[in-house]
């Protein structure tokens, strides 16, 4: 009989994935991963195969964890899409005094050249952010808060472009007060009905 895996796969990736937030999957050292999850490097890589494998499994994990989670929190459970939409871009601004690390789906995308086997899990947390834009945007157009002529398909591909240069600027340290010029820019691009968004 093998020996009982004495450790939990969740926690392994959660651990993981933060280091790579911090350090990108170049930067990221097997000896760090081994520190950072407190699993041996052989342990590792016996459930992994490889570094490629694990940062993968961790996007995967930010993805439903981190992703799909701050989407359905702002967007998807708001009763005013608009203002979903506005308390998605703020989140990402107002992240408290420690400087943010940035969205792992964001700074994979930038460092993708070192990691194509990523390219797949970077497109799947793009799609799931614009699917909440374009669900956000089309629930505004059924209120009223939004023209029936806007697109949502094509505003909610806009709104997803702003708001990564948006990430890339948090990730550079831009000042908070651009940032929310940045955000406030985005919410008068959509076309929201003049009272019905929320500041």
């Amino acid at each position: 009989m093998g020996r009982t895996q004495q450790w939990d796969r969740a926690q392994v990736l959660s651990a993981a994935m933060q280091l790579f937030r911090r350090r990108g999957y170049l930067g990221a050292s097997t000896r760090e991963l081994a520190e950072a999850t407190g699993l041996h490097p052989g342990s590792l890589y016996r459930e992994f195969s490889n570094k490629e494998d694990l940062f993968c499994a961790a996007l995967d994990a930010y993805n439903i964890e981190v992703v799909q989670g701050r989407v359905r929190q702002h967007m998807a459970a708001a009763q005013d899409p608009v203002a979903g939409i506005r308390s998605f871009f703020v989140s990402a601004i107002d992240t408290g005094v420690e400087r943010d690390p940035g969205c792992l789906v964001t700074n994979t995308a930038v460092e993708s050249f070192g990691l194509p086997e990523a390219t797949a899990g970077v497109q799947r947390g793009l799609d799931i952010i614009e699917s909440g834009f374009h669900d956000a945007l089309t629930r505004a157009r059924a209120l009223g808060q939004l023209r029936e002529s806007v697109r949502a398909e094509v505003l909610a591909a806009q709104l997803l472009a702003t708001y990564q240069g948006l990430l890339v600027l948090v990730r550079a340290g831009a000042p908070a007060a651009k940032l929310h010029m940045i955000t406030d820019g985005a919410l008068a691009s959509i076309g929201a009905t003049e009272g019905n968004e929320n500041d």
